[in-house]
């Protein structure tokens, strides 16, 4: 039994995070395996799904924080739940410090 929410008209699988960008407007499903997944690893599945790592910059990050709470997620390292809202926002990096180069370590 799979637990589902309806999310602009869209029925929404929980085993899934919604992520926006900051000027965008509607939600977007990233579906990923498992019922939590690091904030790296849903940054790397943005990036991917939005083809950032072929856009010739490496140096940029991706701040993240909850739609719903507005609380900003810095460590990489911790879990978010399946059915979170995100909303991100490209940033600068210095060089050599962007995702793309930590996601090449």
């Amino acid at each position: 039994h799979t637990q589902t929410r309806r999310e602009n008209n869209f029925i929404i699988m929980a085993s899934t995070i919604l992520y926006k960008f900051q000027s965008g407007t509607t939600f977007e499903a990233l579906p990923l395996p498992g019922s939590a997944a690091r904030l790296f690893d849903v940054k790397k599945a943005i990036v991917k799904a939005k083809k950032l790592d072929n856009s010739g910059s490496m140096e940029f990050d991706l701040a993240v924080r909850n739609a719903d709470t507005n609380e900003e997620y810095a460590n990489e390292s911790m879990l978010l739940p399946r059915g979170t809202r995100l909303i991100v926002q490209r940033l600068p990096a210095a060089r050599g410090h962007g995702f793309l180069a930590r996601m090449a370590r």
